[in-house]
């Protein structure tokens, strides 16, 4: 069995959690904690994979940046900075 020392803050945090009844322990709290932090990491890789994918093969919509700010102020009716 591991025992950690996880300062005040978090130690505090845990202990309103199994005060309020979302919890029952400690171990739950870390368990949920570690399911989530998983959870997180896939999401993240499957991110970064959908982001890798759509940059490797732009788009045939794909505008340059510049226009595609320069029609949002239009379209918005704003002014950019330096324009008269």
């Amino acid at each position: 069995m591991i025992h950690a020392d996880l300062g005040p803050e978090l130690e505090a945090i845990v202990l309103n959690l199994i005060e309020s009844g979302r919890y029952s322990s400690r171990t739950q709290v870390l368990r949920d904690s570690e399911e989530l932090r998983t959870w997180r990491e896939s999401q993240l890789r499957a991110f970064e994979a959908e982001l890798e994918s759509r940059l490797a093969t732009p788009s045939a919509d794909y505008i340059p940046a510049d226009e595609a700010f320069d029609r949002l102020y239009r379209e918005l009716g704003i002014q950019r900075d330096g324009d008269a």
